[in-house]
C-alpha cells in the first residue's frame, strides 16, 4: 500500500531530524575533523641529454596535498577514519580521491582489527604521511619498496610497558598492484619498539610480495624487508633505515636477471634540529639534511648505485604547525652510462588544523 501526499514527507523529516538530534546529542560519537593543505613550486636545474633521451622536468606549481579527514568512535568498540582529497603521490594532484579509510573493532585499548585503505607499518619513513616527514619528499626508492595506500585487513596492537617503553605491531593482508588479492598480494608484518631511552625507537618489517612483474599473466614471488632507528627529543631528530628487496621489474632481460630474481637494497640517513626563536610569527627554524643511496640491481654485475643529497630548512609560521619549507635535492652519483639527473628545488607552504 502506498501513501500519497505530504504527510509521509513530514513524518520522514521529523524522524530524520530526531535521529540527527540524538546523534549530535551524543558527543562521544561526533568525529574529529582534520584538514591539511600543501602547495609548492618545483624548479629543476640541469641539462637535457639528447643521446639517452633524458629531459629535465618542467618547472611547475602544484597542489602537493589537500585533504580533509574525519576520525572517531561509534560507541565503545568501533573506531573509524576517512580521508578524502588530492595528492600528487596518488596521481596528477588535481583529482578528488578517497585517500584513506578504516573501520576497526577495538575490544581492548591496545588491540584492534579491521579493514583499511592507507599507510601500512613498514618502519618509520614508509609509514609516515608523505608531507609530514622531515624532508619535502620521501626517499626516491619509497614507492619501489612499498605500494601507496593499499587496501586490506589488518590486526594491530599498541601497548605501553612504562611511560617511555612500549611496542606497536601490525599484521596486514593487502591487495596487489591491480587491486585484487586472488593472484596478487602484499602480506606485511611491521614492528616498532619504543626503548626505555625517551625519544628512541627501533622498527622493522617484512613483506611477502606476489605480483606480475613481467606483465605476462603469471604472478612472481618477491619480498621486502627493512629496519632502522628513530630519535626525536630535545628538538633534535635523527633517523636512518636500511631496505632489502627481491622481485622487481628487470630491465636486463631473462638472460641476465629475471624480475623474480632481481634484488635491490637502499638506505637513507637524516638529521634535523629545530631552533626555537621565541617568536609568535616564526616560532622555530629547522635545518635538515638527508643522504640516500639506492642500488637498483645489487645482484647484477657492475655499478647500479644512485645517490642523492638533500638539504633544506623548515620555518614555522604562526600556529597550527604551518610551515614554509625550502628543500634542495641534488644527485651525487650514478652509473657511468646513465645521464646526470637534474637537481630539484621545492618551495612549499603547508599547514593543517
Amino acid at each position: 500500500m502506498k501513501i500519497h501526499g505530504v504527510f509521509p514527507l513530514i513524518v520522514l523529516s521529523v524522524m530524520t531530524f530526531g535521529i540527527v538530534a540524538v546523534v549530535c546529542a551524543d558527543e562521544s560519537i561526533l568525529p574529529e575533523i582534520h584538514a591539511e593543505v600543501a602547495l609548492q613550486s618545483e624548479m629543476y636545474i640541469g641539462d637535457d641529454d639528447t643521446v639517452s633521451g633524458y629531459l629535465v622536468p618542467d618547472d611547475k606549481f602544484v597542489i602537493r596535498h589537500a585533504t580533509i579527514e574525519a576520525t572517531g568512535q561509534l560507541g565503545t568498540f568501533i573506531e573509524y577514519n576517512m580521508e578524502i582529497g588530492s595528492a600528487t603521490c596518488m596521481g596528477p594532484g588535481n583529482q578528488i580521491l578517497l585517500m584513506e579509510a578504516g573501520l576497526f573493532i577495538k575490544p581492548f585499548d591496545f588491540l584492534k582489527a579491521g579493514i583499511i585503505k592507507g599507510h601500512i607499518m613498514r618502519g618509520f619513513e614508509l609509514y609516515d604521511e608523505c608531507v609530514n616527514v622531515i624532508t619535502a619528499e620521501k626517499p626516491r626508492f619509497s614507492k619501489t619498496f612499498a605500494s601507496c595506500h593499499p587496501t586490506g585487513a589488518v590486526l594491530e596492537t599498541d601497548y605501553n610497558f612504562t611511560g617511555t617503553m612500549g611496542i606497536a605491531a601490525q599484521f596486514a593482508y593487502l591487495d596487489g598492484a591491480t587491486g585484487t588479492f586472488d593472484e596478487e598480494h602484499d602480506i606485511n608484518l611491521g614492528l616498532t619498539f619504543r626503548t626505555p631511552l625517551e625519544g628512541l625507537s627501533v622498527a622493522g618489517f617484512y613483506t611477502d610480495w606476489l605480483q606480475d612483474f613481467e606483465f605476462d599473466g603469471e604472478p612472481d614471488n618477491g619480498s621486502r624487508m627493512g629496519y632502522g632507528l628513530n630519535f626525536d627529543r630535545l628538538n633534535a631528530h635523527l633517523r636512518g633505515e636500511y631496505y632489502i628487496g627481491k622481485g622487481f621489474y628487470s630491465p636486463f632481460g631473462d638472460s641476465i636477471m629475471t624480475s623474480e630474481d632481481l634484488k635491490m637494497n637502499a638506505f637513507y640517513v637524516e638529521g634535523a634540529y629545530a631552533v626555537q626563536t621565541g617568536s609568535d610569527v616564526l616560532p622555530y627554524i629547522q635545518p635538515y639534511v638527508m643522504y640516500q643511496s639506492w642500488d637498483k640491481a645489487s645482484n647484477v654485475e657492475g655499478d647500479h648505485i644512485y645517490s642523492y643529497l638533500t638539504a633544506g630548512v623548515s620555518l614555522g609560521l604562526g600556529e597550527y604547525d604551518a610551515k614554509l619549507r625550502i628543500d634542495y635535492e641534488m644527485p651525487l652519483s650514478a652509473p657511468d652510462e646513465e645521464p646526470e639527473e637534474a637537481a630539484r628545488l621545492i618551495v612549499r607552504v603547508q599547514g593543517g588544523i
